[in-house]
C-alpha cells in the first residue's frame, strides 16, 4: 500500500488533541507504474481530492469526522466529500467497523473498504437515507421484473451491504445480486453489483467498479453506478458496465479493456495499454442514462437475463432480458429530488 501524504489540517469540530490525526489530502504525488499497479490491486487510493485522512484514530474521532462529513453532506449542496481513509488501523478497529452494521459504530450509514495487511481502510459515508432508496427502489424493481418472469426469490440472494474478499482488501457494494445455483460460498461472488453516489466521486465509484471486475476475476458481470447531482441541476446519471458476454474468456486484453474504460489516471491508462491485446476477447459495454424532474434520457436500461442469472433463458417461458423504460427509471430515481 503506498503510503498517504497529508498536507493541511482539515478545520472541524474534532477535539484539538486528534486534530494531528485529521487531514485532507494534497497535491499529487509522481508514482511508478509498478507503484500505481500495487496500488490499483489493493484498490485503496493515494489520493481521493477532499478526502479526510485519519491516522491511528480512535473510533470516537472516526466518529466525529462521519458525523461532520455527514452533516456538511445534506446542509451544503458545495461540499462533496464523502470518504475517509483510514491509516495505521488497530486490529480492535478494523473488527468493530466490520460488524453487523444494527450496531452501526459510526452512527451513520457508510461502506468499508478494508485493507487488514496494511491496516488501511476508506470509509464512504452515505449522505442520507435517500440516496439508499435510489439502489433500493432499483432493486425492488428489478425483483419485481424477475417474479414477473418466474424467477422467484430462492432463485437468487440480495446481499445488501455484505463484505466481499479481494486479492488484497476486502469491499462492500451498496446492493448486489447473486444467482442461485452455485455452492454456497463466502466468496461466491454477486452477478451484478450497484454502487451510489455524489456525481463528484465519479472517479471513486469507477475505480469500485474496476474492483469489483478486477477482483472477482470478472465473475462479475454488470456493475451499475448511481452519481447523484445535487449542483446546478438535480439529476441521476447511470451508467452501466456490462461484460458482452455472461461468461467471458478472461483475457489479459479483457483486462486492458476494463481498465481503459474504468480508470481515468494516465499512469493507471499507460498500464493497461501496454497489455498485449487478444484477437478474440469479449467487450466491455458502457451505457449512460440521465435521469432529471421529469424527464428520463437514453432509455430504456436493458440487463442481459443471462449476465445477470448465469444462464441462458428457458425456452417457453417469459424468460429475457431485463427492460426499465423511462417512466419505471423516474420511479426508481424520485427519492433523489426534493419534493416541489
Amino acid at each position: 500500500m503506498l503510503p498517504l501524504s497529508p498536507s493541511t489540517v482539515l478545520s472541524s469540530s474534532l477535539d484539538t488533541k486528534d486534530a494531528e490525526s485529521a487531514k485532507t489530502i494534497g497535491s499529487p504525488e509522481s508514482l511508478s507504474p509498478d507503484e500505481v499497479a500495487r496500488d490499483c490491486d489493493s484498490h485503496l487510493p493515494f489520493e481521493i481530492p477532499g478526502a479526510m485522512v485519519l491516522s491511528n484514530p480512535s473510533i470516537s474521532v472516526i466518529r466525529q469526522a462521519a458525523d461532520d462529513i455527514y452533516r456538511q453532506i445534506n446542509s451544503d449542496i458545495s461540499y462533496s466529500n464523502q470518504f475517509i481513509i483510514v491509516s495505521n488501523l488497530s486490529q480492535p478497529l478494523q473488527e468493530l467497523l466490520g460488524r453487523d452494521r444494527d450496531r452501526n459504530p459510526l452512527e451513520v450509514s457508510y461502506r468499508l473498504t478494508l485493507d487488514t495487511r496494511y491496516q488501511q481502510a476508506l470509509i464512504r459515508i452515505i449522505p442520507s437515507k435517500a440516496h439508499e432508496r435510489v439502489t433500493q427502489s432499483f432493486l425492488n424493481e428489478l425483483i419485481l421484473k424477475l417474479f414477473e418472469m418466474g424467477i422467484r426469490p430462492r432463485d437468487y440472494t440480495m446481499n445488501a451491504a455484505s463484505r466481499y474478499h479481494g486479492k488484497s482488501c476486502d469491499k462492500e457494494a451498496d446492493q448486489s445480486l447473486t444467482p442461485s445455483g452455485n455452492p454456497p460460498d463466502d466468496d461466491d461472488w454477486p452477478s451484478l453489483v450497484l454502487e451510489t453516489g455524489l456525481s463528484e466521486s465519479e472517479a471513486q465509484l469507477r475505480a469500485d467498479a474496476y474492483w469489483w471486475f478486477s477482483n472477482s476475476d470478472y465473475k462479475v458481470n454488470m456493475v451499475i453506478l448511481f452519481h447523484i447531482q445535487r449542483s446546478p441541476e438535480r439529476r441521476v446519471i447511470l451508467k452501466l458496465y456490462n461484460l458482452r458476454s455472461a461468461n467471458p474468456r478472461v483475457t489479459r486484453g479483457l483486462q486492458a479493456e476494463v481498465g481503459r474504460t474504468l480508470l481515468s489516471d494516465l499512469a493507471l491508462s499507460q498500464i493497461v495499454q501496454t497489455v498485449s491485446p487478444t484477437v478474440l476477447r469479449p467487450h466491455l459495454v458502457a451505457k449512460e442514462i440521465i435521469v432529471t424532474f421529469g424527464n428520463v434520457e437514453n432509455a430504456p436500461l436493458e440487463l442481459e437475463f443471462e449476465s445477470l442469472m448465469r444462464r441462458p433463458p428457458a425456452p417457453n417461458t417469459s424468460e429475457g432480458n431485463i427492460i426499465f423504460t423511462a417512466e419505471d427509471l423516474a420511479l426508481c430515481c424520485r427519492y433523489a429530488f426534493p419534493i416541489p
